[in-house]
């Protein structure tokens, strides 16, 4: 009886090894599979709005490539390959802006993100048959921030310009040379032309700014002359500052402000973040993610609310972006997953924090930028490629 037990263990043992072997044979070695390599994409993607900062309807230009935004401003570049490109921004009523963006062709996905804010097309004045004029102009603001409006009001003797032509009043807001942290910066300024360029003033005209009392005694003008900006006359009285004008050109006013900056990023969130197919039975198809980013600058004050405080506000919002909004971006990666392999992305945007302080107000903002994102697939082992 012993004898029969002995031998169906030894039999029962033999089975196992058997069918063990044959499993060895069958089935791979899933803790060294190579894992697949997700590919680099890169992307432009931004916005385009009014003053105001609410979106536009508009063209965007990017190379050869264009594009016309959604209602919201939005717009989007998808599979941009590494270079550098033109941009050009266009809408009805507005005057076109342009730039320039580097996408580099490095290990990570590299997303930029252009922030464009197109002001208005210019006020024309109807000159009168003495050679007289009178108009005005009013800047615009972003909303909620009107305090910052700067009227302007145009006055031409008789005799200043022949009659039946019409100066054309454009407001400036920004210069693209001006880079230095503490500066001069431009408050408002208006550009002056008249419909016939060969037409000269015979006499000076005035352009008045209402401005903050405070702001006003503080304030510089120049006007461009030959390509260079040289001072300008004028004069101040309480809140107005009288330019007088005495060739069509752009004329700017300018005030002491202390800007700073600082840069840091923020994660992006994912959904899905992570494919595991590191004990699975099958294959996994991975096709795409989708992450929330913002575009835009959030602008706010750090001091009592006034006039003074407006204007600081403004001039962050023009170098920075009028308003801001939460975006969908989407990565597409389109890989397989063999049994023994994981996928983890992963990203962040980078961030500009900035402070524009003046006559003991102040105002701060946060401009978002370019979004970096990174695939990256693994073993059992924890070695693999990644982007």
């Amino acid at each position: 009886m012993k004898l029969i037990e002995k031998g169906k263990w030894f039999l029962f043992v033999a089975t196992v090894a058997l069918f063990a072997t044959a499993c060895d044979k069958d089935d791979p070695n899933y803790d060294d599979v190579t894992p697949p390599a997700v590919e680099v994409t890169h992307s432009l993607s931004g916005r385009v709005t009014a003053m105001s900062g609410d979106g536009l309807v508009a063209t965007v230009t990017m190379g050869t490539e264009t594009k016309t935004t959604a209602a919201d401003g939005t717009f989007l570049f998808e599979n941009v390959k590494a270079g550098t490109y033109a941009l050009k921004a266009e809408a009805t009523g507005k005057k076109s802006k342009e730039g320039s963006v580097t996408i580099s062709g490095g290990e990570k996905s590299d997303n930029q993100v252009w922030s464009v804010t197109l002001n208005n097309v210019g006020t024309s004045v109807k000159v009168n048959d003495d050679g007289s004029a009178q108009g005005s102009v009013v800047s615009e603001t972003t909303k909620g921030n009107e305090a910052a409006k700067v009227d302007v009001e145009i006055e031409a003797p008789a005799g200043a310009v022949p009659a039946g032509k019409t100066i054309i009043t454009t407001p400036l807001y920004s210069l693209q040379d001006v880079t230095k942290a503490t500066e001069s910066v431009l408050l408002i300024g208006t550009d002056l032309t008249c419909s016939d360029p060969a037409v000269t003033l015979a006499k000076p005209i005035q352009m008045i700014y209402d401005l903050e009392p405070e702001v006003a005694a503080a304030v510089k003008v120049q006007k461009q002359v030959g390509g260079q900006w040289v001072a300008a006359a004028f004069s101040v009285d309480g809140g107005k500052v009288t330019v007088t004008v005495d060739q069509f050109t752009s004329y700017i006013v300018f005030f002491d402000v202390d800007i700073t900056s600082s840069t840091s990023s923020e994660p992006l969130s994912f959904s899905p973040n992570n494919w595991d197919n590191l004990f699975g039975s099958k294959e996994m198809a991975v096709a795409t993610t989708s992450y929330s980013f913002k575009i835009g600058t959030e602008i706010s004050s750090t001091s009592a609310a006034n006039r003074t405080t407006a204007y600081l506000k403004e001039i962050l919002a023009r170098r920075a972006g009028a308003g801001y909004m939460t975006a969908t971006g989407h990565y597409n990666m389109n890989v397989t997953l063999p049994i023994g392999t994981a996928l983890t992305v992963s990203g962040q945007q980078s961030v500009r924090t900035l402070k524009a302080s003046a006559l003991g107000q102040s105002a701060s903002g946060k401009q978002y930028g370019n979004v970096t994102v990174s695939a990256n697939t693994y073993n059992r082992n924890h070695t693999g490629g990644s982007n």
